[in-house]
Parts: C-alpha cells; sequence; structure tokens
C-alpha cells in the first residue's frame, strides 16, 4: 500500500465518518476478543508496565509471544525475565485467589524465567515471585485478605525490591 492509497483511505474514512475497520465489519470481531483469557494478559502486562516503570524500572516487551517470558526488566545492569499471571476470581468460601504455574500445561523453570509475577486484580496487590520459589508448584495459591496472613507467598508480596536487584535485610 502506498503513500497515495493511505491518503486516499484516510480522505475515505474522514468523509464518511467510519473507519475502513468498521467498514469492513472488524469491530466486532476486536470487541469480541476483549473478553479472552489474553485479553486479560494483555491488561495484566499493562499494569505491571505501569507500576514497574513508575518505580524505576525499565521493561522491554520481546517481538511476538514466542518466548515463555512476558517482559524483561531492567534495573541497572541486571536484566531479569519476567512472567505475568493475573487473577480476579476469589474462591470465596475458602478467601483464596488462586493461579496456575503453567504454559501450555508445562511448569515453568529457571531456565525460562527469572521471576513469576502475580497480580490480585479487584484488590490491585502484586507478588514478584522468584522463579526458584514456584519450581514443582502447578497451582500458587493467595489470601491477601488476611491480616497477617501465613500464607506461602505472603513474603513476596509487592517485593519490587527484587526486581531492582537490591537486598534488603528486613524484608519477610
Amino acid at each position: 500500500m502506498g503513500t497515495r492509497d493511505i491518503r486516499m483511505t484516510m480522505e475515505i474514512e474522514q468523509a464518511s465518518e467510519i473507519t475502513i475497520f468498521a467498514a469492513a465489519g472488524w469491530v466486532e470481531e476486536i470487541e469480541a476478543s476483549h473478553d479472552t483469557q489474553k485479553w486479560a494478559g494483555e491488561q495484566a502486562e499493562a499494569a505491571f508496565l505501569n507500576k514497574a516503570t513508575s518505580l524505576g524500572l525499565s521493561v522491554c516487551k520481546p517481538w511476538g509471544d514466542s518466548e515463555r517470558y512476558d517482559l524483561i526488566v531492567g534495573s541497572g545492569s541486571r536484566l531479569s525475565r519476567v512472567q505475568v499471571k493475573s487473577t480476579q476470581y476469589e474462591y470465596p468460601a475458602k478467601h483464596r485467589y488462586s493461579i496456575r504455574n503453567l504454559h501450555h500445561g508445562t511448569l515453568y523453570t529457571e531456565e525460562e524465567i527469572d521471576f513469576l509475577v502475580v497480580y490480585i486484580v479487584p484488590l490491585n496487590i502484586w507478588y514478584i515471585i522468584p522463579v526458584k520459589a514456584c519450581l514443582n508448584h502447578r497451582n500458587l495459591r493467595f489470601f491477601p485478605g488476611f491480616k497477617n496472613s501465613r500464607g506461602r507467598f505472603e513474603k513476596y508480596r509487592e517485593a519490587w525490591w527484587r526486581l531492582q536487584g537490591r537486598k534488603v535485610s528486613n524484608r519477610r
């Protein structure tokens, strides 16, 4: 498509006040695609990008969907491969949230990612978990609603300092 074609397309859109996407019937397909796990994952990645950059971290997105990690996070000379998972659904009877530590049925390994980042959407809570802490665990459970929770992953709640490459002795 040349420059002339692009200009003509833009003129048609402006004159008709409808986008070429809408004219082609793609709008409904795009809207329908927003109710998927992929879309939820993209929203979690965007929320992570916002939070991480607000804390001074650099965030890069690899091209395509072929890698086992979603993002690369930089802090100084350190780069970390990050897989972002999110959940919106609480198991009311147990007051817990749960995610699967899998990609297409296979557990993540230390060779593939450095951190698993879990976002509890309704509570706006983040867990920054080193992959070593969740090896061999297919399902990860979180109990953020309990004050003084002693859940396995509570020490990783809002542990952004781990991505910054700092060692803090007074952290949980």
